[in-house]
Protein backbone atom coordinates (compact mmCIF):
# COMPACT_ATOMS: atom_id res chain seq x y z
CA UNK A 1 0.00 0.00 0.00
CA UNK A 2 1.68 3.77 -1.02
CA UNK A 3 2.23 5.51 1.87
CA UNK A 4 0.15 9.09 0.68
CA UNK A 5 0.48 10.88 4.08
CA UNK A 6 2.07 13.69 4.68
CA UNK A 7 1.68 13.48 8.72
CA UNK A 8 1.97 11.05 11.16
CA UNK A 9 -1.93 11.89 12.84
CA UNK A 10 -4.81 11.37 10.90
CA UNK A 11 -7.10 13.37 13.30
CA UNK A 12 -6.58 16.87 14.35
CA UNK A 13 -6.36 18.25 17.89
CA UNK A 14 -9.43 20.39 16.95
CA UNK A 15 -11.56 17.29 16.37
CA UNK A 16 -11.34 16.35 20.15
CA UNK A 17 -15.00 18.07 20.92
CA UNK A 18 -16.59 15.90 18.24
CA UNK A 19 -15.02 12.71 19.31
CA UNK A 20 -15.90 12.91 22.40
CA UNK A 21 -19.68 14.94 21.93
CA UNK A 22 -20.63 11.21 19.65
CA UNK A 23 -18.90 9.16 21.76
CA UNK A 24 -21.23 10.35 25.10
CA UNK A 25 -24.25 10.26 22.34
CA UNK A 26 -23.56 6.88 21.35
CA UNK A 27 -23.03 5.50 24.61
CA UNK A 28 -24.68 2.16 24.70
CA UNK A 29 -26.24 2.75 28.59
CA UNK A 30 -28.80 5.19 28.07
CA UNK A 31 -28.15 7.33 30.79
CA UNK A 32 -24.51 7.85 29.94
CA UNK A 33 -26.08 9.66 26.72
CA UNK A 34 -26.77 13.25 29.07
CA UNK A 35 -24.91 15.61 29.48
CA UNK A 36 -25.69 15.88 32.94
CA UNK A 37 -24.44 12.38 33.89
CA UNK A 38 -21.20 13.00 31.97
CA UNK A 39 -20.47 16.67 33.55
CA UNK A 40 -21.29 14.84 37.00
CA UNK A 41 -19.46 11.46 36.63
CA UNK A 42 -15.93 14.11 35.26
CA UNK A 43 -16.50 16.38 37.98
CA UNK A 44 -17.02 18.90 35.93
CA UNK A 45 -19.65 21.88 35.30
CA UNK A 46 -22.30 21.10 32.09
CA UNK A 47 -21.15 24.52 30.66
CA UNK A 48 -17.57 23.33 30.87
CA UNK A 49 -19.01 19.78 29.32
CA UNK A 50 -20.68 21.84 26.43
CA UNK A 51 -17.87 24.22 25.72
CA UNK A 52 -15.54 21.11 25.27
CA UNK A 53 -18.10 19.35 22.96
CA UNK A 54 -17.98 22.65 20.97
CA UNK A 55 -14.35 23.26 20.38
CA UNK A 56 -14.11 25.93 22.83
CA UNK A 57 -12.41 24.97 25.73
CA UNK A 58 -9.60 22.41 26.01
CA UNK A 59 -9.46 19.13 27.90
CA UNK A 60 -7.08 17.80 29.44
CA UNK A 61 -5.57 14.87 28.20
CA UNK A 62 -6.16 12.73 31.65
CA UNK A 63 -10.03 13.84 31.29
CA UNK A 64 -10.71 13.26 27.60
CA UNK A 65 -9.38 9.32 28.38
CA UNK A 66 -11.99 9.22 31.38
CA UNK A 67 -14.64 10.26 29.58
CA UNK A 68 -13.98 7.59 26.84
CA UNK A 69 -13.65 5.24 29.52
CA UNK A 70 -16.86 6.39 31.26
CA UNK A 71 -18.86 5.83 27.91
CA UNK A 72 -16.58 2.47 27.31
CA UNK A 73 -15.76 3.41 23.84
CA UNK A 74 -12.46 1.75 22.81
CA UNK A 75 -12.67 3.78 19.38
CA UNK A 76 -12.56 7.04 20.77
CA UNK A 77 -10.23 6.09 23.26
CA UNK A 78 -8.01 4.75 20.49
CA UNK A 79 -8.73 7.96 18.15
CA UNK A 80 -7.51 10.36 21.37
CA UNK A 81 -4.34 8.55 22.16
CA UNK A 82 -3.45 8.91 18.55
CA UNK A 83 -4.24 12.59 17.98
CA UNK A 84 -2.00 12.80 21.24
CA UNK A 85 0.40 11.06 19.14
CA UNK A 86 0.81 7.47 21.91
CA UNK A 87 -1.09 5.02 19.29
CA UNK A 88 -2.08 3.77 15.81
CA UNK A 89 -5.11 5.13 14.88
CA UNK A 90 -8.37 3.06 15.93
CA UNK A 91 -9.25 -0.59 13.87
CA UNK A 92 -12.75 0.12 12.23
CA UNK A 93 -15.03 -1.44 14.90
CA UNK A 94 -17.22 -3.52 12.47
CA UNK A 95 -13.89 -5.94 12.04
CA UNK A 96 -13.37 -6.38 16.04
CA UNK A 97 -17.17 -8.28 16.08
CA UNK A 98 -15.55 -11.82 15.48
CA UNK A 99 -13.05 -13.18 17.60
CA UNK A 100 -12.00 -16.39 15.44
CA UNK A 101 -11.35 -13.44 12.82
CA UNK A 102 -9.18 -11.53 14.63
CA UNK A 103 -7.69 -14.62 16.50
CA UNK A 104 -6.85 -15.88 12.29
CA UNK A 105 -5.80 -12.47 11.83
CA UNK A 106 -3.06 -12.39 14.55
CA UNK A 107 -1.43 -15.78 13.52
CA UNK A 108 -1.10 -14.85 10.15
CA UNK A 109 0.30 -11.43 11.08
CA UNK A 110 2.37 -13.21 13.78
CA UNK A 111 3.94 -15.56 11.44
CA UNK A 112 5.13 -12.52 8.52
CA UNK A 113 6.53 -10.85 11.88
CA UNK A 114 8.79 -14.12 12.90
CA UNK A 115 9.54 -14.34 8.91
CA UNK A 116 11.23 -10.66 9.10
CA UNK A 117 13.02 -10.80 12.53
CA UNK A 118 14.68 -13.86 11.61
CA UNK A 119 15.81 -11.86 8.19
CA UNK A 120 16.39 -8.42 10.37
CA UNK A 121 18.58 -10.94 12.73
CA UNK A 122 20.37 -12.14 10.08
CA UNK A 123 20.98 -8.78 8.61
CA UNK A 124 22.36 -7.52 12.17
CA UNK A 125 25.44 -9.61 11.36
CA UNK A 126 26.86 -8.16 8.19
CA UNK A 127 25.87 -4.29 9.44
CA UNK A 128 29.30 -2.17 9.73
CA UNK A 129 29.83 0.34 11.64
CA UNK A 130 28.83 3.83 9.91
CA UNK A 131 26.52 2.22 7.89
CA UNK A 132 22.95 4.44 7.16
CA UNK A 133 19.92 2.19 7.59
CA UNK A 134 17.30 4.79 8.48
CA UNK A 135 16.62 5.67 4.90
CA UNK A 136 16.24 2.24 3.38
CA UNK A 137 12.18 1.53 2.19
CA UNK A 138 13.41 -2.42 2.46
CA UNK A 139 13.82 -1.89 6.03
CA UNK A 140 10.95 0.42 6.77
CA UNK A 141 8.42 -2.38 5.12
CA UNK A 142 9.99 -4.89 7.52
CA UNK A 143 9.60 -2.49 10.30
CA UNK A 144 5.49 -2.00 8.97
CA UNK A 145 5.32 -5.83 9.86
CA UNK A 146 5.91 -5.14 13.58
CA UNK A 147 3.22 -2.68 13.75
CA UNK A 148 0.99 -4.90 11.95
CA UNK A 149 1.54 -7.25 14.71
CA UNK A 150 1.05 -4.56 17.84
CA UNK A 151 -1.91 -3.52 15.86
CA UNK A 152 -3.24 -7.53 15.31
CA UNK A 153 -2.89 -7.71 19.01
CA UNK A 154 -4.83 -4.77 20.34
CA UNK A 155 -7.37 -5.81 17.74
CA UNK A 156 -7.33 -9.08 19.35
CA UNK A 157 -7.41 -7.98 23.23
CA UNK A 158 -10.37 -5.48 22.10
CA UNK A 159 -12.66 -8.13 20.76
CA UNK A 160 -12.29 -10.29 23.43
CA UNK A 161 -13.37 -7.77 25.87
CA UNK A 162 -16.31 -6.67 23.79
CA UNK A 163 -17.47 -10.36 22.87
CA UNK A 164 -16.26 -12.59 25.42
CA UNK A 165 -16.48 -9.71 28.21
CA UNK A 166 -12.75 -10.63 29.22
CA UNK A 167 -12.03 -8.39 32.39
CA UNK A 168 -9.32 -6.31 30.82
CA UNK A 169 -8.63 -4.83 34.24
CA UNK A 170 -8.14 -8.13 35.85
CA UNK A 171 -5.28 -9.62 33.13
CA UNK A 172 -3.45 -6.04 32.90
CA UNK A 173 -3.06 -6.84 37.13
CA UNK A 174 -1.99 -10.25 36.69
CA UNK A 175 0.53 -9.33 33.73
CA UNK A 176 1.85 -6.31 35.79
CA UNK A 177 2.11 -8.54 39.47
CA UNK A 178 4.36 -11.59 36.72
CA UNK A 179 6.13 -8.64 35.45
CA UNK A 180 7.61 -7.20 38.47
CA UNK A 181 8.27 -10.71 39.99
CA UNK A 182 10.71 -11.71 36.44
CA UNK A 183 11.98 -7.62 37.11
CA UNK A 184 11.15 -6.81 33.53
CA UNK A 185 9.04 -3.39 34.66
CA UNK A 186 10.33 -0.70 36.84
CA UNK A 187 8.10 -0.99 40.16
CA UNK A 188 8.78 2.27 41.64
CA UNK A 189 9.74 5.89 41.24
CA UNK A 190 12.94 5.82 43.57
CA UNK A 191 13.81 2.29 41.06
CA UNK A 192 13.76 4.49 37.88
CA UNK A 193 15.71 7.17 38.99
CA UNK A 194 18.54 4.99 40.42
CA UNK A 195 18.43 3.43 36.42
CA UNK A 196 18.44 6.65 35.11
CA UNK A 197 21.39 7.85 37.09
CA UNK A 198 23.23 4.70 36.70
CA UNK A 199 22.87 5.08 33.10
CA UNK A 200 23.51 8.90 32.76
CA UNK A 201 27.08 8.67 34.62
CA UNK A 202 27.97 5.40 32.48
CA UNK A 203 27.50 7.73 29.41
CA UNK A 204 29.14 10.47 31.29
CA UNK A 205 32.13 7.87 31.81
CA UNK A 206 32.53 6.71 28.11
CA UNK A 207 32.02 10.00 26.69
CA UNK A 208 35.10 11.26 28.90
CA UNK A 209 37.34 8.21 27.69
Amino acid sequence: MANTLTKPRLYSPSQIGDILRIARERACQEERRTKRYMAEALGITVDRLTRIENGTAQVPFELAIEWCEIVEDDTALAQIKHIYGMDLPPTDPRLLDSVPTQLANFISQAKQAIEVAKRLLKMSTEIRPGDNLSDSYDLLKDVEEFVDIKQATECVLTSLKNNWKVNMDKVNQNWTQEAIHDRVIIPSVSQFESIRKEIFFAKREGALK
